[in-house]
């Protein structure tokens, strides 16, 4: 009897020490799995490979978006305005070419003033015409250049240093109608076409002889 109970007792030992064991096992399962988890954290580092790709593409946006006409970086619009005394015989003045910031919103950024005089007759075939002479164009003055516009801009026609020197001496032809279909108006000679067009509005006083125009001549821009 006492032989059978200390065989029961041993049994119970040894069943005791191998779950023991098997829980040990379990663990080492366990110990597995975490090493799963660095793999994932393997995985969060190709993630940020992905957001490196996107930064490349928005510094390739930035560089498109910065070309403007002529890299000038400033909207504006350019023009021309003027006085004379005019009459059937003489015309006797100025011209301006002028750039308004802002896309035309703003003030002046430049003007350059040209003297403005009849030097001979204009070609034939303004037939509606008060008036018309040829005219020559000297003396530029900058009468207003702001942080530089007069030197880096894409103005027609050309008022830079350079395309100043080229208007000097310069000649035009032009014409005033007050019979066209859109009242008043500024005419010049086209020598490309050679045709007479209209130019834009102006006024001009019979009595007086007084001449006034500012015509704006489209968009332009401005500055580095």
């Amino acid at each position: 009897m006492r032989r059978a109970f200390a065989l029961v007792i041993s049994l119970a030992l040894a069943l005791a020490m191998a779950g023991g064991i098997a829980c040990s096992s379990g663990d080492s399962v366990t110990g597995t799995g975490g090493s799963g988890g660095a793999a994932g954290a393997t995985a969060g580092t190709g993630g940020s490979g992905g957001n490196a790709g996107t930064g490349s593409g928005g510094t390739t946006g930035a560089a498109g978006s910065g070309g403007t006409s002529g890299g000038f970086v400033n909207a504006a619009t350019c023009g021309e305005r003027g006085m004379a005394t005019v009459n059937a015989t003489s015309y006797s003045g100025y011209a301006e070419f002028f750039i308004i910031g802002e896309a035309g919103l703003g003030t002046d950024v430049c003007a350059i003033r040209f003297n403005v005089a009849r030097v001979g007759a204009a070609p034939a075939g303004c037939t509606n015409c008060n008036w018309s002479h040829q005219v020559q164009f000297t003396n530029p003055t900058v009468m207003t250049n702001v942080d530089g516009a007069c030197d880096a801009n894409d103005a027609i026609p050309a008022i830079d240093a350079a395309g100043r020197a080229a208007l000097t001496g310069s000649k035009s032809s032009r014409g005033f109608s007050k019979i066209t279909g859109h009242g008043d108006e500024l005419m010049k000679y086209d020598d490309a076409t050679q045709m007479w067009i209209g130019v834009g509005r102006g006024n001009w006083d019979e009595p007086t002889n007084m001449l006034g125009y500012n015509i704006t001549t489209g968009n332009c821009s401005y500055g580095r």
